[in-house]
């Protein structure tokens, strides 16, 4: 998969896997250089026939790699700063690393907005402006 992965510009559409071992307990979905990586099968195909908001989610993730210099390597290299500059937060709240990562904050403010993706043809770069601000800002936007 990763070493025959297009360039975030050249994908158009995620197809959906069931890979079981690779997601933790809690997470729905995880993008994975052009694929969209499930519990299940069941989940895997409700993804391919249905485009819902947890499709829309990791949509959100492809078009964000598109902004990262059209990069799935620097967009996971960013995502993975991001990560480990805010789990020094797990103290204040659990999985940090996660909630507070700028891409995951973009991520969820925008997967019930089915029609953000055609707004943003060339990349989503919100996840810039909460990359911007202090941990302890994005705690508390996360917390509203």
């Amino acid at each position: 998969m990763m070493l025959r992965a297009a360039r975030p510009s050249r994908t158009h559409d995620m197809p959906a896997v069931a890979l079981p071992f690779w997601i933790r307990k809690g997470y729905d979905g995880l993008t994975f250089f052009g694929h969209i990586i499930t519990h299940s099968k069941q989940e895997a195909d409700a993804i391919n026939q249905q485009f819902n908001t947890m499709k829309n989610h990791e949509m959100i993730h492809l078009y964000q790699a598109r902004s990262t210099h059209d990069s799935w390597l620097c967009f996971y290299w960013l995502y993975f700063v991001y990560w480990l500059k805010a789990s020094r937060y797990c103290r204040h709240l659990k999985n940090a690393g996660y909630r507070l990562n700028p891409f995951e904050m973009e991520a969820y403010a925008h997967m019930d907005d089915l029609d953000y993706l055609n707004r943003h043809p060339n990349g989503c770069t919100e996840w810039r402006t909460y990359a911007a601000l202090p941990l302890s800002e994005r705690l508390r936007r996360y917390r509203q």
